[in-house]
């Protein structure tokens, strides 16, 4: 990032304390570089971004409440700096309504990617959008997770690792329904882990009956966590950083990962994971050749799944994929 960090900022802000409570105060501090945001602390210590509109077309957003976060548009409000007198101001108050440490570091890490996304001087109408992706992200977090961690990783470390970032992670899934983790023109790719030593893993009916036309791999690894290992939050750091031009890339990955983790965001960033073993297991599978279930399905069955041992088919080569469909050269793994 071009600024300090959000969460940085928010450590060395002392909550507000005001006898008066007509209106709301922050106790603030400017982001550096960036004249209409100020990282806040309510009176309850809750982490804020204050953000300044530059126009006041159409109407103001109504307000936002959830269990996790709040926001507030347009609002009048009193703000304390430091060493300066009590100063009013009309904001919009995005807030943290969660006093643990994870949360809040999460919540500043995201907004952060917001401040990007709306750059300087951000109109009301772009205000809003942001913080609904926001908040969408923050009602995600309140439910079960959607798959497992050790998938979430896998698809993780192809990110970190692919020859292109960006074109990687534009070919990410969008939702939990995609039939594939990676798609990109007529290249069809899914990760799949396994916790143990054999290559067994579930797969649906449409994953091993790929459109025609298609080039369709399974990217097949084994995975293991590690007290030693990167955490998913470090991983996800890195990944930030090769797509640090691209807040909406940025923004979309905070998405998929709270969608897939769901309220067990906090524990599942701290996870640690053995990237040596990742690499070094990685091979890749012609889903039309794995063992599955071909042709129609009887009139009345769908969503059928099942597992299959991929440890005595021949694996495929990077260089042979690339030779198949040259999008592969953008996002299979480079060797570090």
């Amino acid at each position: 990032m071009m600024f300090a960090g959000l969460a940085d900022i928010f450590e060395g802000i002392q909550a507000p304390f005001s006898e008066s409570s007509d209106s709301p105060l922050y106790a603030i501090m400017p982001v550096p570089g960036r004249v209409s945001y100020f990282v806040g602390k309510d009176r309850e210590s809750f982490a804020c971004l204050l953000v300044s509109t530059s126009d006041r077309t159409g109407r103001p957003h109504p307000p936002i409440r959830l269990e996790s976060l709040d926001a507030q548009f347009e609002l009048h409000c009193r703000l304390k700096k430091s060493g300066e007198p009590e100063q009013e101001g009309r904001f919009t108050v995005i807030r943290c309504r969660e006093s643990d440490g994870e949360t809040t570091r999460y919540f500043l890490s995201v907004c952060e990617t917001i401040l990007c996304m709306l750059g300087d001087n951000p109109t009301r109408a772009h205000i809003a959008t942001a913080v609904n992706r926001l908040a969408a992200i923050f009602q995600k977090i309140r439910q079960p997770p959607a798959r497992s961690l050790n998938g979430l990783f896998g698809e993780l470390y192809f990110l970190l690792r692919s020859g292109n970032a960006v074109r990687a992670l534009t070919a990410w899934r969008v939702d939990e329904n995609a039939r594939f983790d990676f798609a990109d023109g007529d290249a069809r790719l899914d990760v799949k882990a396994a916790g143990g030593r054999s290559r067994v893993h579930t797969f649906s009916y449409e994953q091993c009956n790929p459109p025609s036309g298609t080039v369709a791999v399974v990217a097949s690894m084994h995975v293991e966590q590690i007290s030693g290992g990167s955490s998913l939050r470090s991983v996800i750091g890195q990944i930030e950083s090769r797509i640090s031009g691209h807040a909406d890339l940025v923004l979309k990955l905070h998405e998929t990962v709270a969608a897939t983790l769901g309220a067990s965001l906090n524990d599942g960033l701290s996870r640690r994971f053995d990237m040596r073993l990742a690499e070094a297991s990685l091979q890749f599978f012609d889903l039309e050749v794995v063992p599955a279930i071909r042709g129609s399905l009887p009139a009345g069955v769908s969503d059928v799944h099942f597992r299959s041992d991929l440890s005595a088919l021949a694996s495929l080569s990077v260089e042979a994929l690339i030779d198949r469909d040259p999008v592969f050269w953008d996002l299979l793994p480079r060797v570090q």
